[in-house]
């Protein structure tokens, strides 16, 4: 039961339809997020997530960078990637937040993928202006945001990717 091909036609589109993506259309994606492994048992990810139809919506795109809201305006949601760097074991910062955080998304992306939508994360983004918009304490900080949608848009011929050789050493 590979999951390599789900992987491996996932893109990220620069191109959305402007169909809605509502929560319950990509809850699965949200619950394999949950299901990521993390240091202590932490779960230290946590997410917010606007449909296209939501009110907060244009709100949620006036914080990417312009480049980035050019092409996300057009997507069907929009999910912001948290982490808590706080850990719930001690109290002390959690060194291993933001890669389990990671760890959590690339497993939403799998579902998303397998879903039969798209999606594109972002750096580009004001985090101050975002982090103050949804309140957030200073122990949670915004890592990125992601568009989700549906999309004609076909992947690129010539993806590239290191070969193995190169980023596995033996």
């Amino acid at each position: 039961m590979s999951v390599l091909s789900t992987i491996k036609k996932r893109f990220s589109p620069y191109s959305f339809d402007k169909t809605n993506v509502s929560f319950e259309d990509i809850e699965s994606a949200f619950e394999a997020a949950r299901w990521a492994p993390s240091g202590y048992n932490n779960q230290p990810w946590r997410f917010v997530y606007t449909s296209r139809n939501h009110n907060n919506f244009e709100k949620m795109l006036s914080f990417p960078v312009e480049a980035n809201r050019k092409w996300m305006k057009d997507c069907g949601g929009i999910a912001v990637i948290l982490a808590k760097t706080q850990s719930d074991y001690n109290g002390q910062l959690d060194p291993s937040a933001q890669y389990c955080c990671g760890l959590a998304v690339g497993q939403m992306l799998v579902e998303i993928s397998a879903l039969g939508l798209h999606s594109h994360q972002i750096g580009g983004f004001n985090s101050k202006e975002l982090a103050a918009f949804l309140g957030l304490p200073d122990s949670v900080i915004p890592m990125a945001m992601m568009a989700v949608g549906r999309t004609s848009e076909e992947p690129s011929k010539d993806r590239k990717r290191e070969p193995l050789k190169v980023l596995v050493l033996r």
